[in-house]
Formats: structure tokens, sequence, C-alpha cells
């Protein structure tokens, strides 16, 4: 029987550009559309974008269990909030600027980026 994903295991997921940038995208437009009023979610695209991470995270050798593991540790959660709370900040998103976040929303959609394309 495999044993779960041990934290140190982890680096392997945090350090892999697709997935590492994928989760902080994700992050970024769930902000966005938790905090924006105009700006929506396009949950069937979100869905096939998680599904193509969980398939690049198998094919690095990690089973489905390990992988839930990870994205549902609570550390691993704060990491990834605090590298998309930067980003935001650093466009003048937060909950202090709380419009940033559609401007920042608009401005993601129009360039038809990642976090554009999880957002409508």
């Amino acid at each position: 029987m495999a044993q779960p994903a041990r934290a140190d295991d982890w680096d392997v997921l945090r350090n892999d550009p697709v997935l590492s940038e994928g989760l902080v995208a994700f992050a970024i437009a769930r902000h966005i559309h938790n905090r924006c009023d105009s700006i929506s979610a396009r949950r069937l695209r979100a869905l096939g974008f998680i599904n193509s991470l969980v398939g690049r995270a198998t094919d690095l050798g990690f089973t489905r269990s390990e992988i839930e593991d990870f994205v549902f540790n609570e550390d691993e959660q704060q990491r990834v909030r605090a590298i998309a709370d930067a980003r935001l900040a650093e466009r003048n998103a937060s909950p202090d600027q709380r419009e940033g976040y559609c401007t920042v929303g608009e401005e993601e959609i129009s360039a038809n980026s990642q976090i554009g394309r999880l957002l409508r």
C-alpha cells in the first residue's frame, strides 16, 4: 500500500513551474471572483484547468491521494494564497483596495491570460 506523500516530498510539486504557477493563477482568479461582483468564474473551464494540473502531478509520479494531500494541506494553501495576495497587492488589489480586484480581473480577461480564461 502506498504511503501518503510527506511534506518534504512536495518540493517536486512546489518547484514545478506548471503546477506552481497554475495553482497561483487559480488562487488569483478565485480571489477576483470572490471579491468583484461584476466578474464571475468559468466553472467548467476551471475544472478542466484543475484536471490538467492533476494530470501534470500524476505525470510527475504522484498518486491522486498524494495530490489531494498536497492541495488540501493548510500550510500549502496558505503558501499559495500568500503568493497570490502579494501579486494582487502589487497591482493595487487588496482588502483595502477592493476595486483593484475588478481592475485586475478585467485586465486579465482582456489579455486572455490563464487567469483571464478562468473568469468572465
